[in-house]
Protein backbone atom coordinates (compact mmCIF):
# COMPACT_ATOMS: atom_id res chain seq x y z
CA UNK A 1 0.00 0.00 0.00
CA UNK A 2 1.29 3.46 -0.90
CA UNK A 3 1.70 6.29 1.56
CA UNK A 4 -1.16 8.36 0.10
CA UNK A 5 -3.69 5.56 0.39
CA UNK A 6 -2.45 4.71 3.87
CA UNK A 7 -2.94 8.31 4.99
CA UNK A 8 -6.42 8.50 3.49
CA UNK A 9 -7.37 5.30 5.31
CA UNK A 10 -6.35 6.94 8.59
CA UNK A 11 -9.02 9.60 8.02
CA UNK A 12 -11.57 6.89 7.33
CA UNK A 13 -10.62 5.03 10.50
CA UNK A 14 -11.08 8.20 12.58
CA UNK A 15 -14.57 8.76 11.17
CA UNK A 16 -15.63 5.13 11.70
CA UNK A 17 -15.79 5.72 15.44
CA UNK A 18 -18.78 8.02 14.87
CA UNK A 19 -21.09 5.60 13.09
CA UNK A 20 -23.13 2.67 14.41
CA UNK A 21 -21.72 -0.10 12.28
CA UNK A 22 -19.43 -3.03 12.96
CA UNK A 23 -15.83 -1.69 12.77
CA UNK A 24 -14.91 -4.80 10.79
CA UNK A 25 -16.69 -3.22 7.83
CA UNK A 26 -13.61 -1.04 7.50
CA UNK A 27 -11.95 -3.99 5.82
CA UNK A 28 -14.31 -3.55 2.86
CA UNK A 29 -12.65 -0.18 2.24
CA UNK A 30 -9.10 -1.09 3.16
CA UNK A 31 -8.07 -1.90 -0.41
CA UNK A 32 -9.52 -1.30 -3.87
CA UNK A 33 -11.58 -4.08 -5.42
CA UNK A 34 -9.43 -4.00 -8.57
CA UNK A 35 -6.73 -1.89 -10.21
CA UNK A 36 -5.71 -2.19 -13.84
CA UNK A 37 -2.11 -1.30 -14.71
CA UNK A 38 -1.54 -0.31 -18.33
CA UNK A 39 1.22 0.44 -20.78
CA UNK A 40 0.26 2.80 -23.60
CA UNK A 41 2.65 2.53 -26.58
CA UNK A 42 2.21 5.74 -28.60
CA UNK A 43 3.63 7.00 -31.88
CA UNK A 44 4.76 10.60 -31.44
CA UNK A 45 4.64 13.29 -34.11
CA UNK A 46 8.39 12.96 -34.78
CA UNK A 47 7.96 9.28 -35.61
CA UNK A 48 9.42 7.96 -32.35
CA UNK A 49 7.58 5.57 -30.04
CA UNK A 50 7.03 6.29 -26.36
CA UNK A 51 5.42 4.12 -23.72
CA UNK A 52 3.31 5.76 -21.03
CA UNK A 53 2.32 4.11 -17.77
CA UNK A 54 -1.37 4.34 -16.90
CA UNK A 55 -3.89 2.99 -14.41
CA UNK A 56 -7.60 2.58 -13.77
CA UNK A 57 -8.84 1.73 -10.28
CA UNK A 58 -12.36 0.62 -9.37
CA UNK A 59 -12.31 1.00 -5.61
CA UNK A 60 -15.78 -0.05 -4.50
CA UNK A 61 -19.04 -0.76 -6.33
CA UNK A 62 -21.40 -1.31 -3.40
CA UNK A 63 -23.71 1.55 -4.40
CA UNK A 64 -23.55 1.14 -8.17
CA UNK A 65 -21.22 1.24 -11.19
CA UNK A 66 -17.97 3.00 -10.40
CA UNK A 67 -17.41 6.60 -11.45
CA UNK A 68 -14.32 8.78 -11.67
CA UNK A 69 -12.13 10.94 -13.87
CA UNK A 70 -9.03 10.24 -15.94
CA UNK A 71 -6.11 12.62 -15.44
CA UNK A 72 -3.08 13.24 -17.64
CA UNK A 73 -0.17 14.40 -15.48
CA UNK A 74 3.49 13.53 -15.13
CA UNK A 75 3.20 12.87 -11.38
CA UNK A 76 0.45 10.25 -11.64
CA UNK A 77 1.16 7.01 -9.74
CA UNK A 78 -0.82 3.90 -8.87
CA UNK A 79 -0.93 5.06 -5.24
CA UNK A 80 -2.45 8.41 -6.24
CA UNK A 81 -5.04 6.79 -8.52
CA UNK A 82 -6.12 4.36 -5.80
CA UNK A 83 -6.34 7.13 -3.20
CA UNK A 84 -8.45 9.30 -5.48
CA UNK A 85 -10.70 6.31 -6.20
CA UNK A 86 -11.29 5.94 -2.45
CA UNK A 87 -12.19 9.64 -2.26
CA UNK A 88 -14.64 9.17 -5.15
CA UNK A 89 -16.24 6.25 -3.30
CA UNK A 90 -16.80 8.48 -0.27
CA UNK A 91 -17.92 11.44 -2.40
CA UNK A 92 -20.60 9.49 -4.25
CA UNK A 93 -21.84 8.02 -0.96
CA UNK A 94 -21.94 11.45 0.68
CA UNK A 95 -24.12 13.03 -2.02
CA UNK A 96 -26.23 9.85 -2.31
CA UNK A 97 -25.50 9.03 -5.94
CA UNK A 98 -25.97 5.44 -7.22
CA UNK A 99 -22.25 5.19 -8.00
CA UNK A 100 -19.16 3.60 -6.55
CA UNK A 101 -15.76 5.24 -6.79
CA UNK A 102 -13.06 4.94 -9.45
CA UNK A 103 -10.17 6.92 -10.90
CA UNK A 104 -7.77 6.74 -13.81
CA UNK A 105 -4.56 8.39 -14.85
CA UNK A 106 -1.79 8.50 -17.42
CA UNK A 107 1.73 9.48 -16.39
CA UNK A 108 2.44 12.11 -19.05
CA UNK A 109 3.14 15.83 -19.20
CA UNK A 110 0.06 16.91 -21.15
CA UNK A 111 1.50 20.38 -21.78
CA UNK A 112 4.23 18.85 -23.94
CA UNK A 113 1.82 16.94 -26.18
CA UNK A 114 0.43 18.03 -29.53
CA UNK A 115 -3.31 17.63 -30.12
CA UNK A 116 -2.63 14.58 -32.29
CA UNK A 117 -0.41 12.96 -29.63
CA UNK A 118 -3.01 13.57 -26.96
CA UNK A 119 -5.67 11.95 -29.13
CA UNK A 120 -3.50 8.88 -29.70
CA UNK A 121 -2.93 8.46 -25.97
CA UNK A 122 -6.62 8.94 -25.16
CA UNK A 123 -7.72 6.36 -27.73
CA UNK A 124 -4.99 3.91 -26.69
CA UNK A 125 -6.15 4.21 -23.07
CA UNK A 126 -9.63 3.09 -24.11
CA UNK A 127 -8.31 0.27 -26.27
CA UNK A 128 -6.30 -1.12 -23.36
CA UNK A 129 -9.06 -0.62 -20.76
CA UNK A 130 -12.14 -1.45 -22.84
CA UNK A 131 -13.04 -4.56 -20.82
CA UNK A 132 -12.68 -2.59 -17.59
CA UNK A 133 -15.17 0.19 -18.40
CA UNK A 134 -18.78 0.40 -19.54
CA UNK A 135 -22.04 2.26 -18.77
CA UNK A 136 -23.10 -0.29 -16.16
CA UNK A 137 -19.63 -1.07 -14.83
CA UNK A 138 -17.29 1.94 -14.80
CA UNK A 139 -17.96 5.42 -16.20
CA UNK A 140 -14.91 7.69 -16.73
CA UNK A 141 -14.98 11.50 -16.86
CA UNK A 142 -12.54 14.41 -17.27
CA UNK A 143 -9.96 15.30 -14.64
CA UNK A 144 -6.64 17.16 -14.57
CA UNK A 145 -5.55 18.08 -18.13
CA UNK A 146 -8.50 16.30 -19.72
CA UNK A 147 -11.83 17.74 -20.82
CA UNK A 148 -14.63 17.55 -23.36
CA UNK A 149 -12.31 16.83 -26.29
CA UNK A 150 -10.59 13.89 -24.60
CA UNK A 151 -13.97 12.44 -23.61
CA UNK A 152 -15.17 12.82 -27.21
CA UNK A 153 -12.18 10.82 -28.48
CA UNK A 154 -12.68 8.20 -25.79
CA UNK A 155 -16.42 7.69 -26.30
CA UNK A 156 -15.81 7.47 -30.05
CA UNK A 157 -13.11 4.82 -29.55
CA UNK A 158 -15.33 2.86 -27.17
CA UNK A 159 -18.08 2.91 -29.80
CA UNK A 160 -15.70 1.60 -32.46
CA UNK A 161 -14.53 -1.24 -30.23
CA UNK A 162 -17.98 -2.24 -28.95
CA UNK A 163 -19.66 -1.62 -32.31
CA UNK A 164 -22.45 0.33 -30.68
CA UNK A 165 -23.20 3.90 -29.68
CA UNK A 166 -22.91 4.16 -25.88
CA UNK A 167 -22.68 7.83 -24.90
CA UNK A 168 -23.48 6.80 -21.31
CA UNK A 169 -20.03 5.19 -21.01
CA UNK A 170 -18.34 8.60 -20.45
CA UNK A 171 -19.46 11.89 -18.95
CA UNK A 172 -18.07 15.36 -19.46
CA UNK A 173 -18.64 15.03 -23.21
CA UNK A 174 -19.36 17.89 -25.64
CA UNK A 175 -23.03 18.84 -25.86
CA UNK A 176 -23.13 17.61 -29.47
CA UNK A 177 -22.17 14.09 -28.33
CA UNK A 178 -24.62 13.82 -25.45
CA UNK A 179 -22.97 16.04 -22.88
CA UNK A 180 -24.98 17.97 -20.32
CA UNK A 181 -25.58 21.66 -19.93
CA UNK A 182 -23.82 22.89 -16.81
CA UNK A 183 -21.19 20.12 -16.66
CA UNK A 184 -18.18 22.35 -17.41
CA UNK A 185 -19.00 24.81 -14.64
CA UNK A 186 -20.32 22.24 -12.16
CA UNK A 187 -17.22 21.68 -10.01
CA UNK A 188 -16.44 25.36 -9.50
CA UNK A 189 -20.07 26.37 -9.07
CA UNK A 190 -20.64 23.51 -6.66
CA UNK A 191 -17.66 24.57 -4.56
CA UNK A 192 -19.15 28.03 -4.14
CA UNK A 193 -22.56 26.57 -3.23
CA UNK A 194 -20.86 24.49 -0.51
CA UNK A 195 -18.99 27.53 0.81
CA UNK A 196 -22.16 29.61 0.99
CA UNK A 197 -24.03 26.90 2.84
CA UNK A 198 -21.29 26.21 5.38
CA UNK A 199 -20.40 29.83 6.12
CA UNK A 200 -22.60 29.76 9.21
CA UNK A 201 -20.30 27.09 10.63
CA UNK A 202 -17.24 29.29 10.09
CA UNK A 203 -17.87 31.74 12.92
CA UNK A 204 -17.84 35.45 12.16
CA UNK A 205 -16.83 34.75 8.55
CA UNK A 206 -20.47 33.93 7.97
CA UNK A 207 -21.40 37.50 8.85
CA UNK A 208 -19.16 39.04 6.18
CA UNK A 209 -20.85 40.44 3.07
CA UNK A 210 -17.60 40.36 1.10
CA UNK A 211 -15.07 37.61 1.75
CA UNK A 212 -11.47 38.06 0.59
CA UNK A 213 -10.55 35.05 -1.53
CA UNK A 214 -7.20 33.60 -2.62
CA UNK A 215 -7.40 30.88 -5.27
CA UNK A 216 -4.69 28.40 -6.24
CA UNK A 217 -5.49 27.12 -9.71
CA UNK A 218 -7.12 29.12 -12.49
CA UNK A 219 -8.27 26.28 -14.69
CA UNK A 220 -11.83 25.16 -15.21
CA UNK A 221 -12.81 24.64 -11.55
CA UNK A 222 -10.97 27.66 -10.16
CA UNK A 223 -12.31 30.08 -12.76
CA UNK A 224 -15.93 29.03 -12.38
CA UNK A 225 -15.64 29.23 -8.59
CA UNK A 226 -14.28 32.77 -8.83
CA UNK A 227 -16.93 33.76 -11.36
CA UNK A 228 -19.70 32.66 -8.99
CA UNK A 229 -18.04 34.25 -5.96
CA UNK A 230 -17.42 37.62 -7.63
CA UNK A 231 -21.00 37.69 -8.93
CA UNK A 232 -22.14 37.23 -5.31
CA UNK A 233 -20.09 40.23 -4.16
CA UNK A 234 -16.95 38.58 -2.80
CA UNK A 235 -13.45 39.85 -3.57
CA UNK A 236 -10.57 38.04 -5.26
CA UNK A 237 -7.31 39.28 -3.71
CA UNK A 238 -4.88 36.63 -5.03
CA UNK A 239 -4.88 33.97 -7.71
CA UNK A 240 -2.23 31.62 -9.07
CA UNK A 241 -1.75 29.26 -11.97
CA UNK A 242 1.23 26.92 -12.40
CA UNK A 243 3.58 29.81 -13.21
CA UNK A 244 2.76 32.89 -11.15
CA UNK A 245 0.69 34.42 -8.35
CA UNK A 246 -1.16 37.68 -9.10
CA UNK A 247 -2.38 39.69 -6.12
CA UNK A 248 -3.95 42.99 -5.07
CA UNK A 249 -5.29 43.68 -1.58
CA UNK A 250 -7.90 45.99 -3.09
CA UNK A 251 -9.23 43.28 -5.39
CA UNK A 252 -8.44 41.80 -8.78
CA UNK A 253 -10.40 42.24 -12.01
CA UNK A 254 -11.71 38.74 -12.73
CA UNK A 255 -12.77 39.52 -16.29
CA UNK A 256 -9.31 40.85 -17.11
CA UNK A 257 -7.58 37.83 -15.60
CA UNK A 258 -9.88 35.39 -17.37
CA UNK A 259 -9.36 37.09 -20.73
CA UNK A 260 -5.57 36.98 -20.42
CA UNK A 261 -5.61 33.34 -19.27
CA UNK A 262 -7.77 32.35 -22.22
CA UNK A 263 -5.80 34.28 -24.82
CA UNK A 264 -2.25 33.88 -23.48
CA UNK A 265 -2.52 30.61 -21.57
CA UNK A 266 -0.89 32.00 -18.43
CA UNK A 267 -1.47 34.61 -15.76
CA UNK A 268 2.19 35.61 -16.23
CA UNK A 269 1.00 37.83 -19.09
CA UNK A 270 -1.21 39.92 -16.77
CA UNK A 271 0.03 43.49 -16.23
CA UNK A 272 -0.78 46.06 -13.59
CA UNK A 273 -0.77 43.84 -10.51
CA UNK A 274 1.83 42.56 -8.08
CA UNK A 275 3.19 39.21 -9.21
CA UNK A 276 5.13 36.53 -7.35
CA UNK A 277 6.02 32.85 -7.61
CA UNK A 278 3.19 30.38 -7.98
CA UNK A 279 3.36 29.13 -4.38
CA UNK A 280 2.90 32.60 -2.88
CA UNK A 281 -0.87 32.30 -3.12
CA UNK A 282 -0.85 29.67 -0.37
CA UNK A 283 0.27 32.21 2.25
CA UNK A 284 -1.74 35.17 0.94
CA UNK A 285 -3.64 37.24 3.51
CA UNK A 286 -7.28 36.26 2.93
CA UNK A 287 -10.45 34.99 4.54
CA UNK A 288 -10.83 31.88 2.41
CA UNK A 289 -8.11 29.97 0.55
CA UNK A 290 -9.46 27.95 -2.36
CA UNK A 291 -7.26 25.03 -3.44
CA UNK A 292 -8.15 24.24 -7.06
CA UNK A 293 -4.92 22.76 -8.43
CA UNK A 294 -3.32 19.46 -7.41
CA UNK A 295 -3.02 17.27 -4.33
CA UNK A 296 -0.70 17.54 -1.31
CA UNK A 297 -0.04 21.28 -1.67
CA UNK A 298 -0.63 22.00 2.03
CA UNK A 299 1.84 19.99 4.06
CA UNK A 300 4.16 20.14 7.06
CA UNK A 301 6.40 22.67 5.29
CA UNK A 302 3.76 25.37 4.89
CA UNK A 303 0.70 24.55 7.02
CA UNK A 304 1.80 26.87 9.83
CA UNK A 305 2.32 29.77 7.39
CA UNK A 306 -1.28 30.05 6.18
CA UNK A 307 -3.02 33.42 6.56
CA UNK A 308 -6.61 32.30 5.99
CA UNK A 309 -9.58 31.52 8.17
CA UNK A 310 -11.01 28.72 6.07
CA UNK A 311 -10.04 26.47 3.14
CA UNK A 312 -12.18 25.13 0.30
CA UNK A 313 -10.75 21.93 -1.19
CA UNK A 314 -11.82 22.28 -4.81
CA UNK A 315 -8.98 19.95 -5.85
CA UNK A 316 -8.79 16.33 -4.72
CA UNK A 317 -6.63 15.75 -1.65
CA UNK A 318 -4.84 19.13 -1.54
CA UNK A 319 -4.13 18.85 2.21
CA UNK A 320 -2.00 15.99 3.53
CA UNK A 321 -3.68 14.17 6.45
CA UNK A 322 -0.65 14.74 8.69
CA UNK A 323 -1.53 18.44 9.11
CA UNK A 324 -5.26 18.02 9.82
CA UNK A 325 -4.83 18.52 13.56
CA UNK A 326 -2.52 21.49 13.05
CA UNK A 327 -5.14 23.29 10.97
CA UNK A 328 -7.83 22.57 13.57
CA UNK A 329 -5.58 23.86 16.35
CA UNK A 330 -4.91 27.02 14.32
CA UNK A 331 -8.64 27.65 13.92
CA UNK A 332 -8.71 26.97 10.17
CA UNK A 333 -11.84 25.09 9.11
CA UNK A 334 -11.72 23.00 5.94
CA UNK A 335 -14.63 22.39 3.60
CA UNK A 336 -13.46 18.94 2.43
CA UNK A 337 -13.03 17.81 -1.15
CA UNK A 338 -15.69 15.10 -1.00
CA UNK A 339 -18.26 17.86 -0.51
CA UNK A 340 -16.61 20.94 -2.03
CA UNK A 341 -15.89 19.42 -5.45
CA UNK A 342 -18.85 17.04 -5.63
CA UNK A 343 -20.60 19.30 -8.16
CA UNK A 344 -18.73 17.62 -11.00
CA UNK A 345 -19.92 14.10 -10.22
CA UNK A 346 -23.44 15.31 -9.42
CA UNK A 347 -23.84 16.81 -12.89
CA UNK A 348 -22.03 13.81 -14.35
CA UNK A 349 -24.81 11.69 -12.87
CA UNK A 350 -27.32 13.99 -14.55
CA UNK A 351 -25.45 13.55 -17.85
CA UNK A 352 -25.33 9.76 -17.42
CA UNK A 353 -29.10 9.69 -16.85
CA UNK A 354 -29.72 11.86 -19.91
CA UNK A 355 -27.46 9.71 -22.10
CA UNK A 356 -29.18 6.51 -21.00
CA UNK A 357 -32.68 7.67 -21.94
CA UNK A 358 -31.81 9.98 -24.83
CA UNK A 359 -33.23 13.16 -23.31
CA UNK A 360 -31.74 16.61 -22.79
CA UNK A 361 -32.30 18.48 -19.52
CA UNK A 362 -32.45 22.28 -19.57
CA UNK A 363 -29.64 24.17 -17.87
CA UNK A 364 -32.05 25.39 -15.19
CA UNK A 365 -33.05 21.80 -14.40
CA UNK A 366 -29.41 20.76 -14.14
CA UNK A 367 -28.68 23.71 -11.85
CA UNK A 368 -31.62 22.85 -9.63
CA UNK A 369 -30.45 19.25 -9.36
CA UNK A 370 -26.93 20.42 -8.49
CA UNK A 371 -28.12 22.86 -5.82
CA UNK A 372 -30.65 20.50 -4.25
CA UNK A 373 -28.21 17.59 -4.07
CA UNK A 374 -25.36 19.65 -2.63
CA UNK A 375 -27.52 21.46 -0.11
CA UNK A 376 -28.97 18.17 1.11
CA UNK A 377 -25.46 16.78 1.62
CA UNK A 378 -24.29 19.98 3.27
CA UNK A 379 -27.16 19.94 5.76
CA UNK A 380 -26.35 16.37 6.75
CA UNK A 381 -22.66 17.22 7.21
CA UNK A 382 -23.51 20.28 9.33
CA UNK A 383 -25.90 18.25 11.46
CA UNK A 384 -23.30 15.57 12.15
CA UNK A 385 -20.55 18.13 12.84
CA UNK A 386 -22.73 19.87 15.42
CA UNK A 387 -23.95 16.64 16.98
CA UNK A 388 -20.43 15.36 17.61
CA UNK A 389 -18.62 18.73 17.84
CA UNK A 390 -16.15 17.71 15.16
CA UNK A 391 -14.53 19.25 12.10
CA UNK A 392 -16.33 19.28 8.76
CA UNK A 393 -14.00 16.75 7.11
CA UNK A 394 -14.56 14.07 9.74
CA UNK A 395 -18.29 14.79 9.69
CA UNK A 396 -18.42 14.45 5.89
CA UNK A 397 -16.50 11.16 5.89
CA UNK A 398 -18.68 9.78 8.70
CA UNK A 399 -21.82 10.75 6.80
CA UNK A 400 -20.50 9.05 3.66
CA UNK A 401 -19.49 5.93 5.57
CA UNK A 402 -22.89 5.66 7.20
CA UNK A 403 -24.60 5.45 3.80
CA UNK A 404 -21.92 3.18 2.33
CA UNK A 405 -22.05 0.75 5.27
CA UNK A 406 -25.83 0.63 5.04
CA UNK A 407 -25.32 -0.52 1.46
CA UNK A 408 -22.77 -3.13 2.50
CA UNK A 409 -25.14 -4.51 5.12
CA UNK A 410 -28.02 -4.57 2.63
CA UNK A 411 -25.95 -6.60 0.16
CA UNK A 412 -25.40 -9.49 2.56
CA UNK A 413 -26.74 -11.22 5.65
CA UNK A 414 -23.49 -12.39 7.20
CA UNK A 415 -23.30 -11.91 10.95
CA UNK A 416 -20.24 -9.70 10.58
CA UNK A 417 -22.33 -7.13 8.74
CA UNK A 418 -25.01 -6.68 11.38
CA UNK A 419 -25.23 -3.11 12.68
CA UNK A 420 -24.03 -2.55 16.18
CA UNK A 421 -26.61 0.18 16.66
Amino acid sequence: MGSQLSSARARVKRAFDLIDFNPELQQELAYPMETLSLNLPTRMDDGSRRDFKAWRCRYNSTLGPTKGGIRFHDTVTADEVQTLALLMTLKCALVRLPFGGAKGGVCVDAKQLSIAEKERIAREYVRRAVSFIGPDKDIPAPDVATGEQEMAWMVDEYGRLSQQQRPDTFTGKPIALGGSFGRTAATGKGGFIALQQLLEYLGDLGESDALRLAVQGFGNAGRHFVEAAVAAGHQLVAVADSQVTISDKDGLDFEKLSKVKTEQGSLAAVEGYQSDDASAVLTADCDVLVLAALGDVINADNADQLNCRAIVELANGPIVPAVDEMLIDNGIEVIPDILANAGGVIVSHAEWCQSRVGLRWSESRVDSYLIDTLEDAGERVLSRAREHDIDLRTAAIAEALSHLCAGLVAHGTEEDYISQG
